[in-house]
């Protein structure tokens, strides 16, 4: 009897101690399978509060630019990094902002706002800072803008002619286009003295506009001139204005061969004397030869509009841009719709060339490969080119003079309707952002041991989230260790690919990890890590085993008992 029971007693300790080691996950992992999860990055927790502008209904000159951008980054430092990628010609500094969550550190799909080319459209600047404000504000608040700036990093320069918008905003020359580079034009040897002035001390330099009134039925226009006084005294008036380069004409993409360009030093649209001659176009260029942009946008102002580049048959993209013209027309109000039609079906795909010579978009789709870059037109006051905004400043039987002081509300609206602008025009920039190629990735493991030798089956199913960018270059699979797998592939906006590959593993992944990596410049790069998979079925066998063996043992001895 003594006998029986110790023997029991050693039989169930035996089974119990089988129990124990059937636990330990190192004599089980031989048969544990492989699992692909994506890497794992802290949640940022939002500690700022909404911010507000320093000077809201109001244009910024660039001091106070400075202070709005110093503001935002001291708020929101978690969401918010500054470059200065250069200087303007008299020294000021040319600030690009990142917005994205810094706490995902890795190269992600990139978008590009640029602002203010030209001095007197202010409005785009001020539709920069409302638009950086608007992605920070919403954080944690709405949940696509708080996608958006998890998985892009979105580029913000508010302005890059600061020399020409404080002359704008600060001396009140709403005339002013071109950068501050000085040049002698009418070649006397002094630079900038005859520039055109308010005479009669309304605040408005008024530009003249003489017609041929020999037919008063039918007159015919001659030419224009603006208000102003012979600084210089050689007969001529305003014959040698302040400001050089157009800098929308200085890239090097069609530069003086395309259309909209003059050669003439005085015109709004002097290209400069080469190409990138301007400090302003230099910082821009060697900003965005760092980066990769599949869609873009300069903010511009003086018509209601959205721009594509064009080639010799029209536009470089027929039928990408002619659906976005469409996206366009429903998120936009009225206004913008019928200039938006106005490239529409008639025009499509082919029509006159309208290359835009040595312009910001023709060289981001020709030189840098972006393939939707969008001069969006903010606004223009139709009002302000209506038949009566013209008085008649004198007539006689042979001229007609025709003033027009509306160069301010062309351009701009008065300051207490800014953010009422924003507001119509903040459906383009979800737009921008939406559109921004990036993926959606679901992977998995279809089977597939963890030990060195297995061989682990794998699937992929991506996404390109844009409705209308594609992919941009071809979508590689790199698994870390020299491992490649998967042909590179490329999608279409709005479209899918699932992929299935087999990698052979080289080490066990037991306290290892294997790195695999997916995406491109332009849609960014997602991360993966192929580990050993916890608590799967194959960690189980050996308790069962021993628990089996215990019951069994126990059944034999109560029968022996009996």
């Amino acid at each position: 009897m003594v006998f029986k029971k110790s023997k029991l007693k050693l039989i169930t300790f035996i089974a119990f101690f089988m129990i124990l080691i059937g636990l330990l996950p190192q004599l089980s992992s031989a048969s544990s399978k492989a699992t692909i999860v994506p890497v794992a990055y802290p949640n940022l927790v939002r500690t700022w509060n909404d911010l507000t502008l320093l000077y809201d209904n109001y244009f910024h000159n660039s001091t106070e630019v400075y202070e709005e951008i110093e503001l935002i980054h001291d708020s929101v430092p978690e969401l918010v990094d500054l470059e200065v990628i250069g200087q303007t010609y008299l020294g000021k500094d040319i600030i690009a902002l990142r917005i994205t969550n810094e706490q995902r550190a890795y190269q992600k799909a990139k978008a590009l706002v640029v602002a203010q080319h030209h001095g007197r459209e202010q409005i785009s600047t001020e539709i920069a800072l409302r638009f950086i404000h608007y992605l920070l504000n919403n954080y944690q608040e709405n949940s696509t803008i708080t996608e958006f700036v998890d998985f892009q990093e979105i580029y913000v320069i508010p302005a890059l002619n600061y020399d020409s918008l404080d002359l704008v905003v600060d001396d009140g020359n709403h005339w002013l286009r071109k950068n501050l580079r000085p040049w002698d034009d009418d070649g006397d040897g002094l630079y900038e003295e005859d520039r055109a002035e308010d005479t009669n001390g309304d605040g408005i330099v008024s530009e003249f506009n003489v017609f041929d009134n020999s037919n008063p039925a039918d007159p015919v226009y001659l030419y224009r001139y603006f208000e102003g006084i012979d600084n210089d005294l050689d007969g001529l008036i305003n014959e040698d204005d302040v400001g050089y380069t157009d800098l929308n004409r200085n890239y090097n993409s069609y530069w003086r061969q395309g259309s909209g360009w003059s050669p003439d030093t005085m015109s709004q649209v002097y290209p400069g004397h080469e190409p990138f001659s301007e400090p302003e176009t230099q910082a821009f260029r060697d900003f965005a030869l760092n980066h990769s942009f599949g869609m873009a946008y300069s903010l511009h102002s003086g018509i209601n509009a959205t721009f594509f580049p064009d080639n010799e048959d029209g536009f470089t993209e027929p039928d990408l841009y002619w659906n976005m013209i469409q996206d366009f027309a429903e998120i936009l109000p009225p206004s913008y719709t019928e200039v938006y039609t106005g490239y529409g079906q008639e025009n499509y795909p082919f029509g006159e060339s309208q290359i835009l010579a040595g312009s910001w978009d023709t060289w981001m789709y020709f030189e840098q490969d972006c393939l939707a870059p969008i001069t969006f037109e903010l606004y223009r006051n139709y009002s302000s080119v209506a038949p009566l905004a013209y008085t008649v400043y004198d007539t006689n039987s042979t001229h007609l003079i025709l003033e027009w002081k509306h160069i301010y509300d062309y351009f701009n609206p008065y300051p207490q309707y800014i953010n009422d602008l924003w507001n119509r025009v903040k459906p383009g920039f979800d737009y921008l952002l939406d559109n921004t190629p990036r993926l959606d990735i679901f992977a998995e493991v279809n089977r597939g041991k963890s030990t060195a030798g297995s061989t682990v089956s794998l699937e992929f199913d991506i996404t390109n989230l844009s409705k209308r960018i594609p992919s941009m270059d071809e979508i590689t699979i790199e698994a870390s260790e020299a491992f490649w797998f998967a042909d590179p592939f490329e999608l279409d906006g709005n479209s899918n690919s699932l992929i299935n590959e087999e990698i052979t593993l080289r080490e066990d992944l037991v306290n290892k990890t294997l790195k695999i990596v997916i995406g491109n410049n332009y849609t960014g790069y997602y991360h993966y890590i192929l580990e050993e998979a916890s608590g799967v079925s194959g960690m189980t066998f050996v308790p069962i085993l021993a628990s089996t063996f215990l019951l069994g043992t126990i059944v034999l001895l109560k029968r022996r008992k009996r």
